[in-house]
């Protein structure tokens, strides 16, 4: 891409509420998207938070008409059916709207595309303004706007075309623009462990939409958040072997980065899955050919989280990072990236 000015390359983070918070993938995103100049890419696939009563990130804002409610596959008592971003906002308002724009920089695009359940009763998405051509990837759950000029605000409506069209379930959300760049999508949820995202009956069909060159793996502390002693190694490992294989279906040439769970408590004392759950990511990546970037050793190791606390880089619920833990976090990985990167590129 950067020597040759051609293929853009798609990165795909999926995790937990270390992502959907938005600082950690914001800032891996800017800071990739600044290894060279003219690969800043497009804002990639998002979910509007809002619309589900969740927290959104604040990098951009989500306004809207009617009453809606959410369902996310990591929460036992919800039902689904859910797609790639895991989480679904679903409403009964005729004509209600949405209206979706970025806090710190516009998210300039010229195809806007909406993933939703698609069904006989489901209200008809109408594009404001009106776009040049509408098409709908039925194999994606997708409904695409083609405008001849560049956007920087997403706005629809949900019409009611005919008399069964009673609801809507919102899945997701993507902005292209005819850029070559390198696109980073988030892909998040509060709660999310490996068997969250196995819920997800879509999972595979939409990923065909992100056609990913690079899947970074964070999910890993949900699932180590269980009684001590009752972590299950082999079915971790067996549910992420199935998440690899979703991945190397669409792409067989995609790469795969684990991130180690953080230093973390549960319930007060130190969670004592965490270097478990961590042997397990460097087990699967010698399995698959995968790396593993070892943030719970650069914390410092079991027990580092007290410190982290200490200094302001971590919650206080010893689970969660601050802030600036978060873009402490980002900055280390993207410089261990980038200089992965430019020792390949003196590699003969």
């Amino acid at each position: 891409m950067v020597f040759s000015g051609q293929n853009p390359v798609q990165v795909v983070h999926i995790g937990g509420s270390h992502v959907q918070a938005g600082v950690l993938s914001d800032a891996l995103r800017t800071n990739m998207q600044r290894w060279a100049p003219g690969i800043v890419g497009e804002r990639g696939f998002f979910f509007p938070y809002t619309l589900a009563g969740s927290n959104n990130p604040s990098s951009y804002a989500v306004r809207y008409t009617g009453v809606w409610k959410g369902q996310r596959c990591s929460v036992p008592q919800h039902t689904g059916p859910w797609g790639l971003s895991g989480i679904r906002a679903i409403t009964t308002t005729e004509n209600a709207r949405v209206k979706i724009y970025g806090t710190q920089e516009k998210y300039t695009y010229q195809v806007a595309r909406v993933f939703y359940r698609m069904s006989d009763t489901s209200y008809t998405v109408r594009f404001i303004p009106e776009p040049q051509k509408v098409v709908l990837r039925p194999e994606w759950g997708v409904i695409e706007a083609h405008y001849a000029t560049k956007q920087d605000t997403l706005r629809f409506e949900l019409v009611k075309a005919n008399s069964p069209q009673r609801s809507f379930s919102l899945e997701g959300l993507q902005l292209l623009q005819d850029t070559l760049g390198l696109q980073y999508h988030a892909i998040g949820i509060n709660g999310a462990a490996t068997h969250s995202y196995l819920k997800a009956d879509m999972f595979q069909a939409q990923l065909q939409a992100l056609t990913p060159d690079l899947v970074i793996f964070g999910i890993g502390i949900n699932d180590a958040h269980v009684v001590q002693g009752t972590f299950n190694a082999a079915a971790f490992e067996a549910r992420y072997n199935t998440l690899i294989q979703y991945f190397k279906q669409v792409n067989p040439k995609c790469s795969v980065l684990f991130l180690t769970n953080n230093d973390c408590l549960y319930h007060g004392h130190l969670n004592r899955h965490t270097p478990i759950v961590n042997a397990s990511m460097y087990a699967l990546a010698q399995k698959h050919g995968a790396a593993v970037w070892d943030f719970h050793a650069l914390m410092g190791g079991q027990g580092s989280i007290y410190r982290w606390i200490n200094k302001g880089w971590a919650s206080k619920d010893g689970i969660h990072l601050t802030k600036l833990g978060y873009v402490m976090q980002a900055e280390a990985l993207s410089k261990a990236l980038e200089s992965t990167y430019l020792e390949h590129l003196r590699t003969p």
